[in-house]
């Protein structure tokens, strides 16, 4: 790596939304640790990940600068401010356009990531989510406490959140991918068009409709993993 530099490249091998081939030559030359996907390595909480973090000039060479910092926190390895990013990013794609995750729901790496310096800590996320993918802790904190919950291809929360806070990585359109929020105006238009589409007119008791849902799934979730511990130690009697 080159010196006081710790530089990281990601490839985004599972959607190929980044342009690998800018940095070629810098991947030949061995100056950089290169991981196939950021968002797998986040979930997997991968070693190069603190290294680079805890390095004096962290480059990260992948996608929108917000979505590698949300990442980075994720993975409990915050970066300083003297991080630099490199957004290899291909222009934004359309939902329709964007490749779904050819890999199975216990291997893919699509989950939420929170932006802390947006996020209001309103809790519809939480709401929001059928899957158990999100816990909120007594101060009100939401996090993405079970990521592999999450639904593949579904970005849905982060449409509805009223302050742009969640990011999907691999999702084609902005700002929920990650990339910087703009035109405000246009974003709040553009959540409540969502809001009205997922949960109607009356949003609280769409939500608290949902709330029930998700109980109950999480419930049934329970008692399918009870049976099955059952007859694993039956069998095994």
């Amino acid at each position: 790596m080159s010196a006081n530099k710790s530089i990281l490249i990601c490839r985004c091998c599972e959607r190929g939304l980044v342009d690998a081939n800018a940095v070629s030559d810098l991947i030949a030359s061995g100056q950089a640790a290169v991981v196939p996907d950021l968002c797998r390595a986040a979930l997997e909480n991968d070693s190069v990940l603190e290294i680079i973090a805890s390095g004096e000039r962290p480059v990260i060479y992948a996608c929108h600068p917000r979505a590698v910092k949300a990442l980075f926190a994720f993975a409990g390895h915050p970066l300083p401010a003297s991080a630099e990013f490199i957004n290899l990013r291909i222009p934004a794609l359309p939902t329709s356009q964007t490749p779904n995750l050819s890999t199975s729901p216990t291997r893919s790496a699509w989950f939420p990531v929170i932006d802390e310096d947006r996020c209001s800590r309103c809790g519809q996320c939480f709401e929001f989510c059928l899957f158990g993918v999100y816990e909120k802790d007594p101060d009100g904190r939401v996090r993405v406490a079970h990521p592999q919950s999450c639904k593949n291809n579904c970005p849905a929360c982060a449409r509805i959140c009223p302050e742009t806070a969640i990011i999907f990585p691999k999702v084609g359109e902005s700002p929920i991918n990650g990339a910087e929020v703009s035109d405000d105006e246009e974003r709040k238009a553009n959540i409540k068009i969502n809001v009205d589409e997922l949960l109607g007119s009356d949003v609280y008791a769409a939500l608290n409709a949902r709330k029930q849902k998700r109980q109950s799934l999480l419930n049934q979730k329970k008692v399918e993993k009870a049976l099955a511990e059952r007859r694993s130690h039956s069998e095994n009697s």
